[in-house]
């Protein structure tokens, strides 16, 4: 087996030890709240473990498709993505969780289009800027049509409201542009008409001016919009070092709002202290490494700005998430890769590293029929 084999085979183990701790921990986070709220106390890790299986299927297939075919289908991908995102704005459609209409009901289960929006977003950015013929992104036509279809999709996202997805998607598609070689003048003001909308974001809405005050001081708003940062620090201190033990955070019964999803790191602080904390940790910087050596051996352009993606992808959302579990970043509601609970979120992510499986399979094919000839 040589390096680059082995570094399939150590994503995908990564891969699976993550899911399995998330299980771990989603159980225990949501075992009392599923119970009293479904009477039945592994709802979510049933639904966790269907989004699992449904993750390996769809990435067996991903898996066995070749990145010329996937690279063919990526505008339809897009569009039926988009299609799903204008969905969740039709009433009797959508389902509406906390006032946001970010959910499809299928029967009894729902899809979130923004985590498939996401993906979509990699492919699309990564076949137009490595199409035959492509003059370069530094050239208007070049840049309008790669940005433009991503502010409409970052649209319909902020109109049901998901102000996240679409911050996440710029940063990625920001470093993705970096890598293909924006000049620096398109960069900056890029960069400076994102930072007004973000500005413009937030002064529209007061709850995410509530969200910047109290991630400033939380204790000056301890029983609002400070409440949930201040229950995840005392989550970290009640950890200590080695954790009070698996199934023993207090902060999940009640104190600590979304335990099993957005807050599921404090609740593994709290549980195995900063030592397994640190673990988890070492865990995804492992599988972000894993992932840039798959890139780096990238000769196409098409496989290199999708593989760039994708791991810029893990790496931003894994450290949005973490930074504000930990009160270093204003709260976001946003899972932690593998771990939160998600059914939608997870699957993505599956299907992704299965592409990311997919691209190190050809490099290695591709290497070793240059060896023999």
């Amino acid at each position: 087996m040589d390096g680059r084999q082995s570094q399939k085979f150590t994503l995908f183990i990564l891969v699976f030890v993550l899911c399995v701790s998330g299980l771990v921990f989603i159980f225990s986070a949501s075992s009392i709240p599923a119970y009293q709220k479904y009477n039945d106390m592994f709802h979510y890790l049933k639904r966790q473990s269907s989004g699992i299986l449904l993750g390996i299927l769809g990435g067996i297939i991903i898996y066995r498709t070749p990145t010329q075919i996937l690279s063919r289908l990526t505008p339809y991908v897009f569009l039926s993505v988009t299609t799903l995102l204008i969905l969740t704005l039709v009433p009797g459609i959508s389902k509406t969780v906390n006032g946001a209409s970010r959910w499809i009901q299928i029967f009894s289960f729902s899809i979130q289009p923004a985590e498939l929006a996401k993906l979509a977003a990699i492919l699309y950015v990564a076949k137009n800027m490595s199409r035959n013929g492509f003059s370069g992104l530094n050239t208007t036509s070049g840049f309008v049509s790669t940005v433009l279809p991503l502010i409409l999709m970052s649209a319909i996202l902020i109109v049901q409201p998901d102000f996240g997805s679409p911050f996440l998607i710029f940063c990625i598609l920001g470093s993705m542009m970096f890598v293909a070689g924006l000049s620096w003048k398109i960069m900056m003001a890029a960069f400076t008409c994102c930072v007004a909308v973000i500005i413009g974001a937030i002064a529209y809405a007061p709850y995410r001016i509530a969200r910047i005050t109290s991630f400033l001081d939380p204790w000056e708003s301890m029983q609002s919009s400070g409440f949930q940062i201040i229950q995840s620090y005392l989550g970290f201190y009640n950890g200590g070092l080695t954790g009070l033990g698996i199934g023993s955070s207090r902060q999940k019964l009640y104190f600590l709002p979304e335990a099993h999803t957005d807050f599921i790191l404090s609740v593994i602080g709290e549980e195995l202290g900063l030592f397994g904390l640190i673990i988890m940790i070492i865990l995804f910087c492992y599988l972000v490494r894993t992932c840039i050596k798959i890139t780096a051996a990238q000769r196409e352009n098409f496989t290199k700005l999708l593989a760039f993606g994708i791991t810029s992808w893990i790496a931003l959302q894994t450290a949005l998430n973490m930074g504000v579990a930990m009160g270093l970043l204003p709260t976001k509601g946003m899972t932690l890769p593998f771990l939160s609970y998600g059914p939608s979120s997870l699957i993505v992510f599956m299907w992704s590293i299965a592409i990311m499986g997919r691209i190190e399979f050809e490099t290695r094919n591709k290497k070793y029929e240059a060896s023999r000839g």
